[in-house]
């Protein structure tokens, strides 16, 4: 009668292993530039239903932006198609909290893309206009 739990606990583990596994999460770690080399971040993506790649981005040890560029606010996070000759797509935009981190959930239709952090003077900006900080190969 004493397996009976360990046998639930593992169903239970096996389970949620098998779910992760299902939902296709990828992490890839950011890679820094020398513009902002303390920095470290990750994002997670997966495909939704609908065909659109969801993107967690989490990053931290960040340099306010106008240390980086003068004219700059905020962050903006760009996803740039592997497969098309496109520009980069404004995915979003992010402010570092006095405790040097942010994140920041979006969505691009895209599945493989270059995904790149550059220092902005607004988050409404149509194409990049700094340097980049951070950078991502997704879907490669």
């Amino acid at each position: 009668m004493r397996t009976a739990p360990s046998l639930k606990l593992l169903a239970t583990a096996a389970f949620a292993v098998a779910l992760a596994a299902c939902s296709g999460a990828q992490t890839t770690a950011l890679t820094t530039t020398p513009k902002n080399p303390a920095a470290k971040g990750e994002v997670e993506t997966r495909r939704t239903a609908n065909q659109n790649t969801e993107v967690n981005l989490e990053v931290e040890y960040m340099a306010p932006p106008e240390k980086i560029a003068n004219d700059a606010t905020v962050y903006v996070v760009w996803a740039k198609p592997l497969t098309e000759d496109l520009p980069p797509q404004n995915v979003g935009s992010f402010v570092v909290g006095k405790d040097r981190k942010a994140s920041l959930k979006t969505l691009t239709p895209y599945e493989r893309f270059d995904l790149i952090v550059t220092p902005e003077p607004t988050g409404a900006v149509a194409s990049p206009t700094n340097e980049p900080v951070m950078k991502a190969k997704i879907g490669r």
